[in-house]
């Protein structure tokens, strides 16, 4: 099999002529982009030490956040700036799924879903942290859209990191009387509620799109049969400090829902790639032609103008000095912008060579971008 990438898979769709591409201008752009990242389709641009000599002409990144080629140093920058925000105590990972009975609806409507999910998971962690009989304190939380599962199906859930408590009225630091802090139950009945009356809402102020041959009445049945099960929400084991919680989130918000790791060739345009189940705990393969593999990539890059992460409660950026209060109770330091790490620091870190060829000169100065 020959060895294969994201890019390789975006440039061998873009080239297609019997299989042509289908997919919205936004996909299509993120695969032109990270199908020319790093070549000469990006143009180019000079780097030269501090003395003036010249180490070498670079193709240009693309950027694009769902690239993964490029992302690292956007991954690492986000990492110093919130492993310096986040409070240094235990964080609980809960993970809050929508019913696939709603996928069809989904693929229609994923704007309003996104925002709807992150409304319906928010309103339900600040109802429970307000609430005297739980919490009744103000935690800091972040909150993640996913929308694949580990073989690329269609699974849209929201992952959410909140502190083992929260800042109450009176000024100090309070932890929940559970060990998990809120009941699962409880979290499921509330989730469900909560986005089941925005899709309610939603139908009857006609701001949703209806999937081929469906009707208002069928989405209001759907809305009803849905509304009398357990919707899925996990508590998985919480993390002890705060570099976790950090580096979980920073795994997953740059770079696509695949790795190139995983893809492990192409043959007569079938595309293998791996992964390891949830169901059997075992790496499994899965194969698709190389067009169809990309429209799934696709689908699951991040909405145009969309945040991937949003943050809330203390951890929101206007309310600063709570967050420092709370930092204060918890015996750390006052909250300061960190410094962001330059590419240069990045290199190094990853023990990548920026000495100049002719002087050794270990400071490398990027310039002069050539667009073409």
């Amino acid at each position: 099999m020959e060895k294969y990438s994201i890019q390789k898979l975006f440039q061998s769709a873009l080239s297609e002529t019997n299989n042509p591409l289908h997919v919205p201008l936004y996909q299509l752009k993120a695969a032109q982009a990270i199908g020319g990242c790093r070549t000469s389709s990006m143009g180019s641009h000079t780097q030269y030490c501090e003395k003036g000599h010249l180490c070498g002409v670079y193709f240009n990144s693309c950027r694009h956040r769902g690239c993964p080629q490029c992302q690292f140093t956007a991954k690492e920058r986000w990492l110093a700036q919130w492993s310096a925000r986040l409070l240094d105590v235990q964080h609980h990972h809960w993970i809050f799924t929508l019913p696939h009975e709603l996928l069809p609806l989904w693929r229609y409507n994923r704007e309003w879903f996104q925002d709807s999910m992150y409304r319906a998971v928010s309103k339900t962690i600040k109802q429970l942290s307000g609430a005297k009989g739980h919490l009744n304190a103000q935690p800091g939380y972040l909150l993640a859209l996913h929308t694949w599962g580990r073989s690329l199906s269609e699974h849209p859930h929201i992952h959410c990191l909140i502190t083992n408590g929260g800042l109450n009225g009176a000024g100090d630091w309070v932890k929940p009387k559970r060990t998990v802090m809120f009941p699962v139950k409880v979290m499921r009945r509330l989730f469900r509620g909560k986005f089941l009356s925005a899709v309610k809402e939603a139908l009857a102020d006609g701001d949703l799109i209806f999937p081929p041959d469906t009707q208002s009445v069928q989405i209001k049945n759907l809305c009803n049969k849905i509304g009398r099960i357990d919707w899925q929400v996990y508590a998985c084991k919480p993390y002890e400090h705060a570099l976790g919680v950090a580096k979980y989130i920073s795994r997953y918000m740059r770079g696509g829902p695949i790795k190139n790791s995983q893809i492990m060739g192409v043959k007569n345009n079938i595309v293998t790639f791996k992964y390891k189940s949830h169901q059997t705990k075992k790496t499994e393969r899965k194969k698709y032609p190389v067009t169809q593999l990309s429209q799934i990539v696709l689908k699951h890059l991040p909405l145009k103008g969309k945040q991937t992460v949003r943050y809330y409660g203390l951890y929101h950026p206007s309310i600063s000095d709570k967050l420092n209060v709370a930092r204060k109770l918890n015996n750390q330091t006052p909250f300061i912008e960190a410094t962001i790490p330059t590419w240069q620091l990045i290199m190094n870190k990853l023990g990548v060579n920026l000495s100049c060829p002719e002087c050794g000169n270990k400071e490398r100065i990027a310039l002069a971008p050539n667009l073409h």
